[in-house]
């Protein structure tokens, strides 16, 4: 690889690259392991469900919906990136598959004996969107999408550290992320830990350094209820691309209209 370039925006952000380093690869998908078992965990303890899911910066991965799926009728992905959201579409046309270790494990989780592919066909029957977004919008789904119904769980994966810049603008976004949620809606928010950039191919992109007392609080102050938390050290996963020292898991409820 060449010396490391800065980089301000996202023009030349690697979405192979992330999914083979990050994801696909058997040491990231050993790596992504704490991130599904979360998720199930969060799923089956505290029993949510709901009929619109709608995951905001998925990237060019499905990793987080993959227990979702179970418990959900529809599922709207989304992301900023052009480049991530033809990766989705192209996965949703069947023309890609994603991590097969961290799909059967979540099978396995589940005590299922479903391959993985015949699991993935699932998810991808109940994905009904790839849209656009933009956490840092009041409208983040566009004009288009404001008077469509309320979600009933958002899913956000370390996005939104990755958006703005300053503490305020986080519960910024978290207060625009909510208003597309229902009242009483569920909002489950991955996020990176007191570091400030990560790498991507060749790039290294700027981050939010936030810590877990700014977090929550950003959480409550946009008018969740926080249900349940978790954290992992970056020593649970391969930290050779990224600054942050660990990574934080809320499960909140809404609370406000």
């Amino acid at each position: 690889m060449e010396k490391v370039k800065v980089e301000s925006d996202f023009k030349n952000y690697d979405t192979e690259w992330y999914m083979h380093n990050l994801l696909t690869s058997d040491e990231a998908s050993y790596n992504m392991r704490f991130d599904v078992e979360l998720l199930h965990r969060f799923f089956n303890k505290h029993n949510l469900s709901g009929k619109r899911l709608l995951d905001v910066g998925t990237g060019p991965t499905i990793h987080t919906l993959i227990t979702a799926c179970n418990y959900v009728d529809e599922i709207f992905l989304s992301d900023y990136m052009p480049q991530n959201l033809r990766y989705l579409e192209r996965w949703h046309e069947g023309e890609t598959n994603q991590a097969v270790k961290l799909i059967e494990h979540v099978v396995s989780l589940e005590g299922r004996t479903m391959n993985a592919r015949d699991r993935e066909d699932e998810l991808r029957k109940k994905v009904k969107g790839i849209l656009p977004v933009d956490v840092t919008s009041s409208k983040p789904l566009g004009e288009a999408f404001s008077s469509k119904p309320m979600f009933d769980i958002i899913v956000s994966s370390y996005c939104i550290e990755t958006a703005v810049f300053t503490v305020e603008g986080y519960e910024k976004c978290l207060e625009n992320i909510s208003s597309l949620l229902r009242k009483d809606g569920y909002l489950i928010l991955f996020a990176c830990l007191n570091g400030d950039n990560y790498q991507i191919g060749d790039y290294k992109y700027r981050a939010l350094s936030i810590n877990k007392e700014e977090l929550q609080a950003c959480v409550r102050q946009a008018g969740f209820e926080i249900m349940a938390t978790d954290k992992a050290a970056e020593t649970d996963y391969d930290a050779k691309y990224m600054s942050f020292d660990s990574y934080f898991y809320i499960l909140g409820r809404k609370m406000n209209c």
